[in-house]
Protein backbone atom coordinates (compact mmCIF):
# COMPACT_ATOMS: atom_id res chain seq x y z
CA UNK A 1 0.00 0.00 0.00
CA UNK A 2 1.41 3.03 -0.71
CA UNK A 3 2.25 5.87 2.08
CA UNK A 4 -0.09 8.39 0.59
CA UNK A 5 -3.18 5.69 0.61
CA UNK A 6 -2.11 4.61 4.69
CA UNK A 7 -2.17 8.37 5.50
CA UNK A 8 -5.28 8.56 4.17
CA UNK A 9 -7.14 5.84 6.28
CA UNK A 10 -5.39 7.28 9.57
CA UNK A 11 -7.33 10.91 8.28
CA UNK A 12 -8.76 11.96 11.63
CA UNK A 13 -12.00 13.55 9.99
CA UNK A 14 -13.71 16.75 8.81
CA UNK A 15 -14.42 19.28 11.11
CA UNK A 16 -18.24 21.17 10.50
CA UNK A 17 -18.45 23.87 9.62
CA UNK A 18 -15.45 24.93 7.86
CA UNK A 19 -16.06 24.56 4.13
CA UNK A 20 -15.33 25.69 0.76
CA UNK A 21 -18.04 26.39 -1.85
CA UNK A 22 -17.59 24.53 -4.89
CA UNK A 23 -20.18 24.92 -8.08
CA UNK A 24 -22.87 22.40 -8.21
CA UNK A 25 -21.69 21.40 -12.27
CA UNK A 26 -18.44 20.38 -11.35
CA UNK A 27 -20.17 17.37 -9.85
CA UNK A 28 -23.22 17.08 -11.93
CA UNK A 29 -21.79 17.72 -15.38
CA UNK A 30 -18.11 18.29 -15.69
CA UNK A 31 -15.95 15.58 -13.86
CA UNK A 32 -16.85 12.96 -15.83
CA UNK A 33 -14.47 14.46 -18.24
CA UNK A 34 -12.07 15.20 -16.00
CA UNK A 35 -9.15 12.93 -14.87
CA UNK A 36 -7.66 12.31 -11.75
CA UNK A 37 -5.18 14.99 -12.09
CA UNK A 38 -7.28 17.44 -13.66
CA UNK A 39 -10.20 17.07 -10.50
CA UNK A 40 -7.19 17.58 -8.06
CA UNK A 41 -5.68 20.54 -9.92
CA UNK A 42 -9.45 21.96 -9.97
CA UNK A 43 -10.10 21.61 -6.57
CA UNK A 44 -6.44 23.20 -5.12
CA UNK A 45 -7.58 26.60 -7.26
CA UNK A 46 -10.98 25.94 -6.04
CA UNK A 47 -9.49 26.13 -2.77
CA UNK A 48 -7.37 28.92 -2.80
CA UNK A 49 -9.60 31.06 -4.31
CA UNK A 50 -13.66 30.35 -3.21
CA UNK A 51 -11.93 28.61 -0.44
CA UNK A 52 -10.56 32.44 1.08
CA UNK A 53 -13.73 34.52 -0.55
CA UNK A 54 -11.52 35.39 -3.46
CA UNK A 55 -11.78 35.48 -7.35
CA UNK A 56 -8.59 34.29 -8.23
CA UNK A 57 -5.13 33.85 -6.73
CA UNK A 58 -1.62 33.79 -7.18
CA UNK A 59 -0.26 29.97 -7.52
CA UNK A 60 2.89 28.35 -8.21
CA UNK A 61 3.28 25.09 -9.76
CA UNK A 62 5.31 24.01 -6.59
CA UNK A 63 2.84 24.85 -4.31
CA UNK A 64 0.08 22.84 -6.33
CA UNK A 65 2.10 19.88 -6.07
CA UNK A 66 3.26 20.17 -1.97
CA UNK A 67 1.54 22.66 -0.68
CA UNK A 68 2.49 25.46 1.37
CA UNK A 69 4.24 26.02 4.16
CA UNK A 70 5.52 28.89 5.94
CA UNK A 71 8.60 29.89 6.83
CA UNK A 72 8.53 29.59 10.36
CA UNK A 73 7.42 25.63 9.57
CA UNK A 74 3.69 25.56 9.92
CA UNK A 75 2.06 23.24 6.81
CA UNK A 76 -1.24 25.49 5.48
CA UNK A 77 -1.79 22.94 3.19
CA UNK A 78 -0.56 20.18 1.46
CA UNK A 79 -1.44 20.64 -2.16
CA UNK A 80 -2.42 17.92 -4.65
CA UNK A 81 0.60 15.67 -3.86
CA UNK A 82 1.59 15.36 -7.76
CA UNK A 83 4.52 15.36 -9.61
CA UNK A 84 5.28 18.89 -11.64
CA UNK A 85 4.77 17.31 -14.84
CA UNK A 86 1.55 15.51 -13.99
CA UNK A 87 0.18 18.94 -12.90
CA UNK A 88 1.55 20.74 -15.80
CA UNK A 89 -0.36 18.00 -17.80
CA UNK A 90 -3.54 18.62 -15.52
CA UNK A 91 -2.99 22.15 -16.17
CA UNK A 92 -2.90 21.83 -20.18
CA UNK A 93 -6.27 19.51 -19.99
CA UNK A 94 -8.13 22.23 -17.46
CA UNK A 95 -7.24 25.47 -19.98
CA UNK A 96 -8.42 23.20 -23.25
CA UNK A 97 -11.47 22.59 -21.55
CA UNK A 98 -12.28 25.83 -20.75
CA UNK A 99 -12.10 25.20 -17.05
CA UNK A 100 -9.51 27.78 -15.73
CA UNK A 101 -8.56 30.91 -16.46
CA UNK A 102 -4.77 31.90 -16.35
CA UNK A 103 -2.35 35.18 -16.79
CA UNK A 104 1.09 35.02 -16.61
CA UNK A 105 2.56 37.60 -14.33
CA UNK A 106 6.10 38.87 -14.70
CA UNK A 107 8.28 41.92 -13.32
CA UNK A 108 11.64 43.37 -13.80
CA UNK A 109 12.82 42.86 -10.22
CA UNK A 110 11.82 39.12 -9.74
CA UNK A 111 11.29 37.72 -13.41
CA UNK A 112 8.67 35.35 -13.67
CA UNK A 113 6.02 34.87 -10.96
CA UNK A 114 3.63 33.22 -10.11
CA UNK A 115 0.59 32.61 -12.16
CA UNK A 116 -2.78 33.86 -11.56
CA UNK A 117 -5.35 31.07 -11.62
CA UNK A 118 -9.16 32.04 -11.40
CA UNK A 119 -12.15 29.59 -12.63
CA UNK A 120 -13.88 30.31 -16.20
CA UNK A 121 -17.06 31.35 -15.04
CA UNK A 122 -20.25 31.77 -17.18
CA UNK A 123 -22.21 35.06 -17.45
CA UNK A 124 -25.15 34.27 -14.67
CA UNK A 125 -27.86 34.45 -17.28
CA UNK A 126 -26.47 31.47 -18.98
CA UNK A 127 -25.78 29.81 -15.73
CA UNK A 128 -29.10 29.30 -14.64
CA UNK A 129 -30.05 28.15 -18.09
CA UNK A 130 -28.01 24.92 -17.23
CA UNK A 131 -26.58 22.61 -19.53
CA UNK A 132 -23.19 20.78 -20.06
CA UNK A 133 -20.68 23.78 -20.93
CA UNK A 134 -19.24 23.52 -23.81
CA UNK A 135 -15.77 22.15 -23.63
CA UNK A 136 -12.90 23.77 -26.03
CA UNK A 137 -9.72 25.68 -25.53
CA UNK A 138 -9.30 28.03 -23.16
CA UNK A 139 -8.36 31.79 -23.54
CA UNK A 140 -8.63 35.36 -22.78
CA UNK A 141 -11.94 36.08 -20.57
CA UNK A 142 -13.39 38.84 -22.58
CA UNK A 143 -13.71 38.96 -25.99
CA UNK A 144 -15.68 41.36 -28.31
CA UNK A 145 -19.10 39.40 -28.00
CA UNK A 146 -18.98 39.14 -24.13
CA UNK A 147 -18.48 42.87 -23.96
CA UNK A 148 -21.08 43.67 -26.19
CA UNK A 149 -23.46 40.97 -24.40
CA UNK A 150 -22.32 43.16 -20.77
CA UNK A 151 -23.11 46.38 -22.16
CA UNK A 152 -26.51 45.38 -23.30
CA UNK A 153 -27.46 44.27 -19.85
CA UNK A 154 -26.05 47.20 -18.33
CA UNK A 155 -28.25 49.56 -20.74
CA UNK A 156 -31.45 47.00 -20.41
CA UNK A 157 -31.27 47.66 -16.99
CA UNK A 158 -31.56 51.49 -17.60
CA UNK A 159 -33.84 51.39 -19.66
CA UNK A 160 -36.43 49.81 -17.45
CA UNK A 161 -35.97 46.14 -17.09
CA UNK A 162 -34.73 47.03 -13.15
CA UNK A 163 -35.76 50.58 -12.62
CA UNK A 164 -38.42 50.74 -9.97
CA UNK A 165 -39.09 46.98 -10.08
CA UNK A 166 -36.27 45.48 -8.65
CA UNK A 167 -37.39 45.99 -4.63
CA UNK A 168 -40.78 44.86 -5.54
CA UNK A 169 -40.04 41.13 -7.57
CA UNK A 170 -37.53 39.93 -4.75
CA UNK A 171 -39.96 41.01 -2.02
CA UNK A 172 -42.53 38.43 -3.33
CA UNK A 173 -40.21 35.83 -2.71
CA UNK A 174 -40.26 33.93 0.72
CA UNK A 175 -37.54 34.97 3.38
CA UNK A 176 -34.83 32.41 4.00
CA UNK A 177 -34.89 29.98 6.84
CA UNK A 178 -31.60 31.59 7.69
CA UNK A 179 -30.04 33.55 11.23
CA UNK A 180 -30.37 37.34 11.12
CA UNK A 181 -26.52 37.58 11.49
CA UNK A 182 -26.20 35.77 8.00
CA UNK A 183 -28.51 37.88 6.48
CA UNK A 184 -26.02 40.72 7.81
CA UNK A 185 -23.06 39.16 7.16
CA UNK A 186 -23.89 38.73 3.30
CA UNK A 187 -25.40 42.26 3.03
CA UNK A 188 -22.06 43.23 4.07
CA UNK A 189 -20.20 41.21 2.36
CA UNK A 190 -21.85 42.64 -1.00
CA UNK A 191 -21.24 45.95 -0.12
CA UNK A 192 -17.50 45.16 0.99
CA UNK A 193 -17.37 43.36 -2.80
CA UNK A 194 -19.62 45.70 -5.08
CA UNK A 195 -19.76 49.38 -3.12
CA UNK A 196 -22.48 51.80 -3.25
CA UNK A 197 -23.49 52.51 0.31
CA UNK A 198 -26.99 53.79 -0.91
CA UNK A 199 -28.20 50.29 -1.67
CA UNK A 200 -27.09 48.93 1.87
CA UNK A 201 -30.88 48.38 1.84
CA UNK A 202 -31.66 46.37 -0.67
CA UNK A 203 -28.33 44.21 -0.34
CA UNK A 204 -30.28 43.60 3.04
CA UNK A 205 -33.41 42.44 1.04
CA UNK A 206 -31.49 40.24 -1.05
CA UNK A 207 -29.15 38.68 1.68
CA UNK A 208 -32.51 37.74 3.22
CA UNK A 209 -34.57 36.66 0.22
CA UNK A 210 -32.09 34.65 -2.43
CA UNK A 211 -29.73 31.62 -1.39
CA UNK A 212 -26.08 32.54 -0.52
CA UNK A 213 -24.76 30.30 -3.67
CA UNK A 214 -26.10 32.74 -5.94
CA UNK A 215 -25.45 35.94 -4.73
CA UNK A 216 -21.69 34.79 -4.29
CA UNK A 217 -22.12 33.40 -7.96
CA UNK A 218 -23.60 36.60 -9.08
CA UNK A 219 -20.67 38.95 -7.65
CA UNK A 220 -18.15 36.40 -8.88
CA UNK A 221 -19.28 36.33 -12.16
CA UNK A 222 -19.73 40.39 -12.56
CA UNK A 223 -16.23 40.99 -10.69
CA UNK A 224 -14.26 38.36 -13.24
CA UNK A 225 -16.61 40.51 -16.08
CA UNK A 226 -15.32 43.66 -15.41
CA UNK A 227 -18.56 45.35 -15.60
CA UNK A 228 -18.56 49.28 -15.53
CA UNK A 229 -21.41 49.32 -12.84
CA UNK A 230 -21.47 46.30 -10.64
CA UNK A 231 -24.51 47.49 -8.49
CA UNK A 232 -26.38 48.30 -11.21
CA UNK A 233 -25.33 45.06 -12.94
CA UNK A 234 -25.67 43.44 -9.31
CA UNK A 235 -29.44 44.40 -9.31
CA UNK A 236 -29.92 43.35 -12.32
CA UNK A 237 -28.67 39.91 -11.73
CA UNK A 238 -31.06 39.47 -9.12
CA UNK A 239 -34.18 41.16 -10.45
CA UNK A 240 -33.43 38.43 -13.12
CA UNK A 241 -33.41 35.81 -10.98
CA UNK A 242 -36.69 36.66 -8.44
CA UNK A 243 -38.55 36.82 -11.72
CA UNK A 244 -37.77 33.53 -12.85
CA UNK A 245 -38.45 32.52 -9.72
CA UNK A 246 -41.71 33.83 -9.26
CA UNK A 247 -42.67 32.15 -12.88
CA UNK A 248 -41.77 28.81 -11.51
CA UNK A 249 -44.20 29.19 -9.03
CA UNK A 250 -46.78 30.95 -11.46
CA UNK A 251 -45.62 27.55 -13.36
CA UNK A 252 -46.40 25.25 -10.80
CA UNK A 253 -49.42 26.47 -9.25
CA UNK A 254 -50.97 26.35 -12.46
CA UNK A 255 -49.91 22.72 -13.59
CA UNK A 256 -51.49 21.68 -9.56
CA UNK A 257 -54.78 23.24 -10.92
CA UNK A 258 -55.01 21.92 -13.68
CA UNK A 259 -53.66 18.20 -12.48
CA UNK A 260 -57.04 18.27 -9.61
CA UNK A 261 -59.44 19.36 -13.04
CA UNK A 262 -57.70 16.01 -15.07
CA UNK A 263 -59.06 12.79 -14.72
CA UNK A 264 -58.05 10.46 -12.38
CA UNK A 265 -56.89 10.36 -8.72
CA UNK A 266 -54.96 13.36 -7.31
CA UNK A 267 -51.44 12.22 -5.07
CA UNK A 268 -50.85 14.24 -1.99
Amino acid sequence: MKKAAQQLLQFKGFISPRYTQVPDALFDELMAYLSGAELKVLLYIIRRTFGFKKDSDHISLRQICQGITTREGEVLDKGTGLSLSTVQIALKGLLEKNCVITARNRSQEKGDEPTTYSLHMMPYSENRQGGIPKIGKGGYRKSVTQETERQQTVNNTVNGVVKGGAARSIQQLPDLDQPQEKTAYLAQYVLDELGDHQSRKFYALVAAKIPEAIIREAVSAIKVDGAENPPRLFTYKMQRYALGRSGLETQRKTSGVAGKRGKGTAYT
